[in-house]
């Protein structure tokens, strides 16, 4: 088995630039963003849930929506996407790798078996947005709450204990200047790294107050006076609970160059000020994510600059005053609601009545008014159980959060209104937070930055090789080559080694808890054994989100959540919770695998440990009935067959193409095959692994001479090569034999019967693996992509179906990662019903082809 081929890095890169250039301006082809673009492309993640809040047990379900960070069309150029499920402390408790399946990203993160409640954070990233940095990954808060209270449980709440606090001041354009009126810009942070709520003054060092302050949204809030020459300004500010502070504004610089703005509802104002006169050769860039709307020189006839906002794209507008040379001298955000959703309307078809099917007629439209192309999520949860969703919608990551650096608390409350307070608030939050994804002034210097980190395009598993000996331990490395077996898929490859002993191998991907043999052989003739050691995984640190103020009782839904898991006697639909079981004597647990289930004969891990066998083989010497000489093994006289993991196992021959090139003959029951290459060691020789098997077997050494090559030769593709690698791997050994066996092929099985070998997984695999002497074989199990799994829900479709006494309360009642948009931009959804009381909340999140944003919350309730 070989996976499919991969698209090249460069390739990869173009995928981003198609999505820019497309709607780029030919007269911008030149200009430094779309070169900065054509070096570092960049990506924006958001990922939707099927809701917020969970009860242990509950399955999260989720879907990474990637976008270019320039144009927000959708982009699969990484092929995984990693999600992270970490509680308060930054302990992590789930990772799992997204494999991209028709360019989408969708999976599941199950809560059982947590050991703390309360608070936790959703981390998503791809392993090239370590090039902008973590502060840029995709982050959301969640709630997962225990389903039944006892002394044992321990919680993480949001309870917060804050001391002491600070406030840190930023005035419009980085300055005040005497003279003029200035907008200043504040946030108050507690030491938990949370925001604080806080009154105060603002006084000058005469003690006259000449503003007073109020935060209005995460600390954060603005103030307005007017700089006198000669004047200090201080800031007293009250936390909630009484204590004060006493903080200095910046003092203020009548040289320096501020950018001014005046915004209104349909078009902001652009103005310089300074204490002397405006240098020569000013120039003002206005841009939106890279993409240029004005670049031109300071024209002095007018003392400003008027914008239409409908003539500007939405999202963050950085504008930048620079001089002759470049070099910034202010810079100012705005935010403007430009036409960046598509129009999205939504028809409901059927009643609402229990257990009855519901039908949603979605149509998308672009602003153009043409029909909208791509696809969306869509999650339907019941609103008595599941609070509302506070964590930021996909229009708020992608034009708001993804472009700021820190963290941004409920980024939703910004747009749910355009009241004074909310757009105020909105552009403190600009004043105190920047874009910085590009060094701007370098950048118009054409001084571009590159990416440290490619794109990944497919797994990889690194390391190195060494020798023993003092004197020959870095010596020809590289005549060595690393081979690598997938026992349980069948697959095979190879790589290079360079002179100081390292390798890459790639081009492949397989799911989680794959096991990955690697082995280094001489590429001609013999060489000495050399040392494997293996790299293991690395992530990128992704730190912890702050602890926010609770901004709702969830009281009420955590009681609603509990109470319809006592109706059904369950959490998640597949998952059945019970109480805790504590085990007193060793029970052998029945597993379902059909290779388990039939097998005749069964060696657990501990009886093989028992057994002080060196390799599998060995231990199937042991085995009653068993003969082995050589590679040959057989059965009360017959060859049997080999699986491992559930897959019958091809032999060494069989798996390695060159060698069956140079077969005759070959299949399964057949022993002869002619070797046309010279024996390379008299005393054994090495198969494609570079394995030697001189002294396998003590039958084996006792064959002399001639005898013995021809023997090994004839009999090379016997027995798979699994069989020599450590017993320490092996999770538990099975015998199936008669009829039992002919299950899975071939007649002869019946007598000859099959091995059934079950390898170890995740950590159980890692810890054994510690364990082993590193020498000439390393075994891996990196983090694979996660196996797809679809969401349940039960279909009531006829009356026999209506009438199930089995009680139906699911607090998420519909979710699909991916619903798609015909050619008339429309989509229709089929869901049925609970047996709870109708009231729910459909969430839709998405992106077209053309980068619009595909949302809409709506409220579901009979009429």
């Amino acid at each position: 088995m070989k996976s499919a081929g991969y698209i090249l890095p460069l390739v990869c890169a173009a995928l981003f630039l198609t999505a820019y250039r497309s709607t780029a301006q030919p007269s911008l082809y030149a200009n430094p963003f779309i070169e900065q673009i054509e070096h570092y492309p960049q990506e924006k993640l958001h990922v939707s849930t099927d809701k917020d809040s969970y009860i242990a047990g509950d399955t999260i379900w989720l879907r990474a929506h990637c976008a270019d960070a320039a144009t927000h069309r959708p982009v699969a150029a990484s092929r995984y996407v990693y999600v992270e499920l970490r509680d308060d402390r930054g302990s992590l408790v789930r990772r799992i790798k997204l494999l991209s399946r028709d360019s989408v990203y969708s999976g599941y993160l199950p809560t059982q078996s947590l050991e703390r409640f309360g608070d936790y954070s959703l981390t998503a990233y791809t392993l090239y947005m370590r090039n902008p940095g973590p502060e840029y990954f995709f982050k959301k808060p969640l709630t997962i709450w225990p389903y039944r209270e006892s002394r044992r449980t321990q919680r993480n709440t949001s309870v917060r204990k804050v001391s002491d606090f600070d406030v840190s001041f930023f005035p419009e354009g980085g300055y005040l200047i005497d003279g003029y009126d200035c907008c200043v810009a504040f946030k108050a942070l507690g030491d938990d790294g949370g925001s604080v709520e806080i009154t105060g003054v603002v006084k000058n060092d005469r003690e006259e107050v000449v503003d007073t302050l109020r935060t209005l949204h995460g600390g954060m809030g603005c103030l307005r006076f007017t700089a006198h020459t000669g004047e200090r300004y201080y800031a007293e500010c009250t936390m909630a609970g009484g204590k004060t502070e006493r903080f200095d504004l910046p003092a203020s610089r009548n040289t320096a160059c501020v950018l001014k703005i005046l915004q209104t509802e349909e078009n902001f104002t652009v103005l310089p000020i300074s204490g002397r006169p405006l240098p020569k050769g000013l120039k003002l860039l206005v841009h939106c994510r890279g993409n240029i709307c004005y670049h031109k020189p300071w024209n002095y006839d007018y003392a400003s600059l008027i914008f239409r906002r409908s003539d500007l794209p939405g999202g963050i507008l950085q504008i930048l005053l620079l001089d002759k040379a470049g070099n910034a001298l202010s810079e100012r955000l705005v935010f403007n609601r430009g036409e960046e959703l598509a129009t999205t309307d939504m028809q409901v078809r059927g009643s609402l009545k229990q257990r009855t099917k519901v039908t949603l007629a979605v149509s998308a439209t672009d602003p153009d008014g043409g029909p909208a192309a791509g696809d969306f999520s869509i999650a339907v949860t019941d609103r008595a159980a599941v609070p509302s969703a506070t964590s930021g919608s996909i229009y708020s990551t992608l034009l708001l959060t993804s472009e700021l650096r820190g963290t941004i608390e409920t980024p939703d409350w910004y747009f749910e209104g355009q009241d004074a307070a909310r757009v105020t608030a909105l552009d403190a939050l600009l004043l105190t937070q920047g874009w910085r994804r590009y060094d701007v002034p370098e950048l118009m210097k054409k001084e571009y930055v590159e990416p440290q980190y490619p794109l990944e395009v497919g797994q990889e598993i690194t390391g190195r090789i060494s020798k023993s000996g003092l004197w020959n331990r870095r010596k020809k490395l590289s005549r060595y080559e690393m081979r690598m077996i997938v026992p349980s898929l069948h697959y095979v490859t190879k790589c290079a080694v360079d002179d100081t002993g390292a390798f890459a191998l790639n081009g492949f991907d397989f799911p989680d808890s794959t096991l990955y043999v690697l082995r280094p052989a001489a590429v001609r003739g013999s060489m000495p054994e050399a040392t494997v050691k293996v790299a293991r995984d690395s992530f990128p640190e992704v730190g912890t989100l702050p602890r926010v103020p609770a901004q709702e009782q969830k009281k009420p839904y955590i009681a609603q959540a509990r109470y319809y898991i006592e109706q059904r006697g369950q959490t998640d639909m597949r998952n059945i919770l019970i109480d805790t079981v504590y085990v007193t004597h060793h029970k052998r647990l029945e597993s379902t695998r059909p290779e388990h289930r039939l097998a005749a004969r069964t060696w657990t891990a501990e009886q093989i440990k028992e057994a002080g066998a060196g390799t599998i083989l060995d231990f199937i010497a042991r085995m009653p009935g068993m003969s082995v000489v050589g590679r040959q093994v057989s059965y009360r006289g017959y060859r049997p067959g080999f699986m491992v993991d559930g897959r019958l196992e091809e032999t060494v021959g069989e798996m390695n193409p060159m060698r069956a090139s140079r077969s005759t003959g070959m299949n399964r029951n057949h022993k002869t095959q002619t070797r046309l290459s010279p024996i390379p060691d008299p005393g054994g020789w090495s198969d494609f692994t570079g394995m030697n098997y001189s002294n396998t077997n003590s039958a084996q050494q006792s064959t002399g001479g001639n005898k013995r090559q021809i023997q090994y030769i004839d009999d090379f593709d016997n027995v798979p090569d699994i069989l020599y690698y450590p017993l320490a791997i092996v999770s538990r050994i099975d015998l199936i034999e008669g009829s039992n066996a002919v299950l899975w092929g071939a007649t002869s099985w019946k007598r000859a019967g099959i091995i059934s070998i079950t390898t170890k997984k995740g950590k159980e695999l890692d810890d054994a693996t510690r364990t082993l002497p590193a020498r000439d074989v390393g075994f891996a199990s990196p983090l694979g992509y996660q196996t797809p799994a679809e969401f349940y829900a039960p279909a009531y479709a006829t009356e026999k179906a209506r009438r199930s006494m089995v009680p139906d309360y699911r607090t998420t009642l519909y979710w699909n990662p991916t619903v798609k948009l015909d050619d008339t931009g429309q989509a229709t959804v089929e869901f049925y019903t609970s047996d709870a009381p109708a009231d729910y909340d459909i969430s839709i999140e998405g992106v077209t082809q053309t980068g619009k944003i595909v949302q809409r919350r709506q409220r579901l309730l009979p009429e």
